[in-house]
């Protein structure tokens, strides 16, 4: 994708990058909003909503309550969690979803192993698996199995690598995109994304299968709406919105503080975390594309509607993002040579 931008273009990506990275390390990195220590949090009161849950009370009513109890806003109906993860964990236990979110990683790793089209080589493949692998490490933490952001970011992860690996076995994401929007709806702009290009590419049958999927969430959200709103009380908090405006900064840092990035210190985390950006834009073609898209659109979504206290939308994109990482060397050597030797150009016929 970038050995075909015209050089002046390329010269500008080169210089808006290298600027991106030089703002990363000399300026101060901010801070996410996070429960001070001892305070009740997020994981506490999934935990607590699915252990009222298996003492026989109502998915609703337990976790409509709790968040009052705790301050949480219960509207719009979207501030209470879809009970698909929580009424699974009621039933199984959090060790056996744990050990179920450690073998979806597996999967995801042998998944992207192969899933990078040629002209990429198995030596990119193998460290964009790796990095996959290590990006993994963050959301299967047994401590973050109630995040069901946790759980979509590795489900999208899995329906992009299949998207990118078997264009002909096109149902394979449709089966994970539906799992993930059971889960939360944040992964609705993968279904929307895949929709457009099927129309686009006269897919009449893999649209269908979207439409169908679209549907079915619809419903679902309608019913989870209207369970919310049997259980509201005239005084229940409202959400302050979303419109936090954050900008770069926001994606960098949810990117960060959803890895182990979150260790180093913040300045080299957030370049670390710009980098798959660039490797992103070498890939070519329809998987190019389509990646491109989605990761970018993922992150213009925490760009401007995120608030500080939503960090974790970070995990949308993780760990797919940092598959990126392994592109870098592939886009520097496109963006050199669109600089140092441009594509001449036919001149017109007469």
């Amino acid at each position: 994708m970038l050995a075909r931008l015209p050089r002046p273009l390329a010269i500008l990506v080169a210089a808006l990058f290298l600027g991106a990275c030089a703002w990363c390390l000399t300026t101060p990195p901010g801070k996410v909003t996070k429960a001070a220590k001892g305070h009740y949090t997020d994981m506490m009161l999934f935990r607590d909503i699915v252990a009222q849950v298996q003492a026989g009370k109502d998915y609703y009513h337990a976790a409509t309550d709790l968040q009052r109890v705790h301050h949480y806003p219960t509207r719009p109906f979207v501030t209470v969690r879809e009970p698909t993860l929580y009424l699974a964990a009621a039933e199984l236990g959090w060790p056996w979803l744990n050990e179920a979110e450690k073998v979806l990683a597996g999967l995801i790793i042998l998944v992207w192993l192969l899933a990078l089209p040629p002209p990429v080589m198995w030596l990119e493949k193998l460290a964009a698996a790796g990095c996959v692998a290590v990006a993994c490490l963050a959301p299967v933490a047994e401590s973050l199995t109630p995040m069901s952001e946790a759980w979509c970011g590795l489900l999208l992860t899995l329906a992009l690598g299949l998207t990118v690996w078997r264009r002909s076995r096109w149902w394979m994401p449709v089966v994970v995109i539906a799992a993930a929007l059971a889960l939360r709806e944040l992964a609705l702009p993968f279904l929307l994304l895949a929709a457009m290009f099927a129309l686009w590419e006269r897919r009449w049958k893999e649209l269908a299968a979207w439409g169908t999927v679209l549907a079915l969430f619809a419903a679902g959200l309608a019913w989870h709406a209207w369970n919310v709103a049997a259980v509201a009380l005239p005084g229940d908090m409202y959400s302050p919105g979303w419109a936090g405006g954050l900008g770069l900064r926001a994606v960098l840092l949810a990117l960060a503080n959803t890895t182990l990035l979150h260790s180093l210190p913040m300045q080299y985390a957030l370049a670390i975390s710009l980098l798959p950006a660039l490797g992103w834009l070498a890939l070519d073609g329809r998987s190019g594309r389509f990646a491109v898209l989605l990761l970018f659109g993922y992150a213009l979504m925490i760009a401007l509607f995120s608030r500080s206290d939503n960090f974790y939308w970070g995990f949308t994109m993780v760990p797919a993002w940092f598959a990126g990482l392994a592109l870098v060397p592939r886009a520097a050597i496109q963006l050199t040579r669109a600089i140092t030797h441009p594509a001449r150009r036919s001149p017109p016929a007469h």
